[in-house]
């Protein structure tokens, strides 16, 4: 298996972090474990390199206790503390706290009170009226929001964001290649890039399958063997999800990653066609109808779709939403790649709550290719995130005219994520965000207003003809917060004619706008932004794909986007639009 990437181990300490919190423990060393998380997450470079090479030991947050931990997460996955935490806390109750409005503290005092251990206990404590009778300070309003959020979180069928589901599987595919596999890939809606995944499929190809399937059933981390077959396998994680394998000879390995890639309705789809002209497609290969010979053995997808006379069709389309049809027609969209991005709209810096400066930001962004970005901190409203104020604004503005003096080859636009507050109105005054060169209008609170006045919310932000993109619209925080409730044909509407672009955001917890409303927003003519919302350099890169993914599923071209288009179209896109509102720029 791969060493433990720093996202691993940061995921460690976030769950010591978490687990300590549930069982009450020292607020500071709470804290001091989510820094740690923090720290080796946004790492430059790999945290095993940095023990090595001693750059760990020297960084800013992270003492000998913690190079300790690392150590044994280096050596094991895991460390004596959380192996002592996980013991001492029933696993449910870090589930519970999934639950929106269920906090650490909530959770303990459930737990200790009326001994409530997981989301079944607690939905039957609501029900049965307990919670009411012995934990009253609740009251029913609380209750019922609790009830509601628990019908959510079911309906989610346990469900994980793309994110961990890429993270699951990235060593387990590595232990695959080592163990012989020639080729290795996801399959399912992994690999068509859903933004929430159930059903985990690992596809390898291999000429002698036996050795690729033992290994796989004894992969480090694997808690039980659910079965064995001639042609894969599936085990079970100790997070209880299931992960199954399906080996392919290399030479019909495009048939079966075209069989496991579709959803059902696309693979029946394209199967009744091969039918009417007599094959039959399998992840075997191509053959004649009723058991017929074969006529190959699929080695490429492009082969599989070639034999029923269409065009490869991307991987992200294969959800019998009309691809096929458009495949036929010859109007198959020219999807939105990452070398069609020549900047990146929205990131922050240590001036709010990024963890690298601007000059660290954009040298990331200039290696990575990008011709331009806007650093969009965050405004005085967030104050938890150190948003800015007017006069930190100004300051930061200066900094940034300083620096793109001292950098060549990419262009620094000065720009900030506002706050939309409750009644539409923007946290700034309009003579504070004037003189921008970009700004991102978002919301961060107050959640729980109905679909009209979220919407209204949004567009009286749009016609201060202050604002050139709505962030993260549709405020989804996926596995945790559902997207509240806009009228997106309002919202769309309104962008269009007020030339304001709509945010596919990047953040991997994010991934919003979602598909559906990209391609949504692509068919009224909505202009689109693919921005990474990072707070690291290494987000950069990173977040990138999950923009990408929800603007692929969603048909979206490079036409639609702004961000693929040269800085001088995007300064414009803002000037015509202030001009429009009689802002003097």
């Amino acid at each position: 298996m791969a060493a433990p990437s720093n996202h691993d181990v940061a995921r460690v300490f976030d769950e010591m972090a978490e687990l300590l919190a549930i069982r009450g423990g020292d607020p500071h060393r709470v804290r001091a474990f989510q820094r740690v998380a923090k720290v080796i997450e946004n790492l430059p470079q790999p945290v095993a390199r940095a023990l090595r090479y001693g750059t760990l030991q020297r960084t800013p947050g992270i003492g000998e206790g913690a190079v300790h931990r690392v150590k044994q997460i280096l050596r094991r996955g895991t460390c004596d503390d959380l192996e002592r935490l996980r013991a001492q806390i029933p696993a449910g109750l870090r589930e519970m706290t999934r639950l929106r409005g269920l906090g650490a503290r909530t959770v303990r005092r459930l737990h200790q009170q009326l001994g409530i251990a997981s989301i079944d206990q607690l939905e039957l404590a609501a029900t049965s009226g307990l919670l009411l009778k012995r934990m009253p300070r609740m009251g029913a309003e609380r209750i019922h929001a609790i009830l509601q959020e628990i019908a959510v979180h079911r309906a989610r069928g346990g469900k994980i964001p793309l994110v961990e589901a890429l993270e699951i599987a990235a060593p387990l595919l590595e232990h695959l290649r080592q163990a012989g596999a020639e080729q290795v890939a996801m399959g399912g809606s992994v690999r068509r890039r859903r933004a929430m995944i159930g059903d985990l499929d690992l596809l390898a190809s291999a000429a002698d399958p036996a050795p690729v399937i033992e290994a796989f059933l004894a992969a480090p981390g694997a808690e039980s063997v659910i079965s064995r077959r001639s042609d894969g396998g599936s085990i079970r994680l100790p997070n209880l999800r299931q992960v199954d394998l399906w080996v392919f000879p290399p030479e019909s390995w495009g048939a079966g990653l075209h069989a496991f890639t579709g959803n059902k309705e696309h693979n029946v789809n394209l199967r009744t066609r091969a039918g009417r002209l007599g094959i039959h497609l399998s992840e075997h290969g191509i053959s004649e109808r009723d058991g017929g010979r074969r006529i190959s053995t699929g080695r490429s997808e492009e082969e599989i779709y070639a034999a029923v006379g269409l065009p490869f069709i991307p991987v992200e389309l294969r959800e019998n939403l009309g691809e096929i049809e458009a495949a036929e027609a010859g109007r198959l969209p020219d999807l939105v790649g990452a070398g069609d991005l020549r900047g990146d709209l929205h990131m922050h810096t240590t001036w709010s709550d990024g963890t690298a400066g601007a000059r660290d930001m954009v040298l990331a962004a200039r290696r990575l290719g990008l011709e331009y970005v806007a650093i969009t901190d965050h405004s005085l409203s967030l104050t938890v995130a150190n948003g800015l104020d007017a006069t930190r604004l100004r300051e930061q503005r200066r900094e940034l005219r300083r620096l793109q003096e001292e950098v060549a080859g990419i262009e620094i636009l000065a720009g900030i994520e506002v706050d939309v507050l409750a009644g539409g109105a923007l946290d700034l005054e309009a003579s504070d965000l004037r003189p921008l060169d970009w700004v991102v209008a978002s919301i961060h609170s107050d959640f729980d207003l109905d679909a009209e006045a979220m919407t209204s919310r949004l567009v009286r932000a749009m016609e201060t003809g202050l604002v050139d993109c709505i962030g993260h619209p549709a405020g989804r925080k996926l596995g945790k917060r559902e997207p509240y409730p806009l009228d997106l044909e309002r919202l769309f509407t309104t962008a269009r004619r007020l030339g304001v672009a709509l945010e596919v955001n990047g953040g991997p917890r994010r991934m919003d706008l979602d598909d559906a409303a990209c391609r949504q927003a692509r068919e009224m003519g909505v202009t689109l932004v693919l921005n990474t919302d990072a707070h690291a350099p290494a987000h950069l890169h990173h977040h990138r794909r999950f923009a990408l993914a929800m603007a692929r599923r969603g048909w979206v071209e490079r036409r639609h986007v702004l961000n693929a288009r040269p800085v001088e179209e995007v300064r414009a896109w803002r000037r015509d639009r202030l001009r429009r509102h009689g802002i003097a720029v």
